[in-house]
């Protein structure tokens, strides 16, 4: 008996699942905000977002970021005519972020890997100009607590060095 409501409720489980697709509507179904994070109704009070299921199509979102993060990835979504979300491929995460002030070195450079705001998961590379050396680690990492690995180097001048 236990077997036999085990695959009358496997089966039954797909139509209670709500679908991101949902062309038939008219509209997209409404969509989780990423972790730490939350998502901006332009256009609607609060009583209306907790009512509504479905959005129109061309209705844009927006999510937002609580505390010292930002967000990676797409920060706009748009609901596209076939009842799907634009770039749903692509995910949107809030990440901590650490201090800028480590993303520029005086005579020196520091390249920032990926690209972007230094959140979680970059990778600064330090190097100095011409006649300067560097005093301190090459490289750091911004950790999830939104700090740096290691201390700042700096940039000595060569001929200073030599008299020490």
């Amino acid at each position: 008996m236990a077997r036999l409501l085990f695959v009358v409720i496997l089966y039954a489980l797909p139509s209670f699942v709500v679908p991101i697709h949902n062309s038939s509507t008219g509209g997209c179904a409404i969509i989780r905000p990423p972790r730490d994070g939350g998502i901006r109704y332009r256009g609607l009070t609060q009583e209306q977002i907790r009512s509504v299921q479905i959005l129109p199509v061309d209705y844009e979102i927006e999510y937002i970021c609580r505390g010292n993060r930002v967000i990676v990835g797409p920060k706009v979504r748009k609901c596209l005519p076939n009842g799907t979300w634009t770039d749903l491929t692509l995910h949107s995460t809030c990440l901590l972020l650490c201090p800028r002030v480590w993303t520029s070195l005086e005579n020196g450079r520091v390249t920032v890997k990926p690209p972007g705001p230094p959140v979680e998961g970059t990778v600064l590379h330090y190097s100095c100009h011409a006649g300067f050396i560097l005093e301190g680690r090459n490289i750091s990492h911004c950790t999830k607590l939104g700090k740096w690995d290691a201390p700042k180097p700096t940039c000595l001048c060569e001929f200073l060095t030599q008299w020490d």
